[in-house]
């Protein structure tokens, strides 16, 4: 017999998930941009008021480089392409990290990792 997962379970399971994704922005070991989009759409999942100040600045960051290449979707963009956008890239992962690492660092704290 499978065992399932209660709501507070899933809740709390989605939680640890973004927490070990917000450590990994602080690390470095995920870039910030592509930290933001992945927490952006845990939001709804980790059950926060639609004001919280740490996912609103997640769904800033994902809705001002929403037409960007992150993460993954730069597999499907070619090597010239991708060079061209190198510095707007760049322009909007300085500007993200000045606001998203202490958000980033909140979650931590608020869900653990």
């Amino acid at each position: 017999m499978t065992e399932q997962m209660t709501h507070e379970q899933y809740v709390h399971s989605c939680r640890i998930k973004a927490a070990r994704i917000a450590a990994s922005v602080v690390a470095g070991t995920v870039p910030v941009l592509q930290g933001c989009c992945e927490l952006d759409q845990l939001r709804a999942s980790v059950e926060v008021a639609d004001d919280d100040a740490d996912f609103q600045i997640f769904n800033l960051v994902q809705s001002e480089t929403e037409g960007l290449p992150i993460g993954e979707l730069q597999t499907h963009w070619s090597t010239d392409a991708l060079a061209k956008l190198g510095p707007e890239l760049q322009s909007a992962s300085s500007w993200a990290s000045s606001i998203a690492l202490p958000a980033c660092r909140s979650v931590v704290a608020r869900f653990g990792a």
